[in-house]
């Protein structure tokens, strides 16, 4: 699978996800990640990130240049946070400020767990994503924005 075809797919990934058709969603992921290596799926998780990114400016603008991103983890009365979660959190924190260090960090960590945690951070970072882009569609709604339409 060449570059473009992967970002493609990522983009129905996250259609689908945002549509609420998580099977989809996944059905696509798995196809993604069959033809990916650990380096290509890093740069999945970072096209993911990306476009949580893009969410958070278009809700927020861009911080002050001495600003940082940061996103607040559940409150941990309500019980404790996920790991997998928890790599989402962090991996869309580290990008959306440029610290592609700690992205690569968390990444390595994650891939290097149980294929089936691994999953489940993937699984996460998709939800978070898809999670932010509807909060960012429904402001826009609330706000009698129509959203952009970007091509495939």
């Amino acid at each position: 699978m060449d570059t473009h075809r992967r970002a493609q797919l990522v983009v129905d990934v996250l259609q689908h996800a945002v549509n609420s058709d998580f099977g989809r969603a996944m059905q696509v992921m798995s196809e993604i990640a069959a033809a990916s290596d650990r380096r290509q799926m890093y740069g999945v998780c970072c096209g993911l990130a990306d476009a949580a990114r893009q969410t958070l400016v278009r809700l927020y603008g861009h911080p002050s240049p001495e600003g940082l991103w940061a996103l607040a983890a559940p409150d941990p009365e309500h019980g404790p946070q996920h790991p997998a979660h928890a790599f989402s959190l962090r991996f869309i924190t580290a990008y959306a400020n440029g610290d592609l260090p700690t992205c690569e960090a968390l990444h390595l960590a994650a891939a290097s767990a149980s294929q089936e945690d691994y999953e489940h951070s993937v699984i996460a970072l998709i939800v978070d994503v898809a999670n932010l882009a509807s909060v960012a569609l429904q402001e826009l709604a609330d706000d009698g924005e129509k959203p952009v339409q970007h091509p495939h």
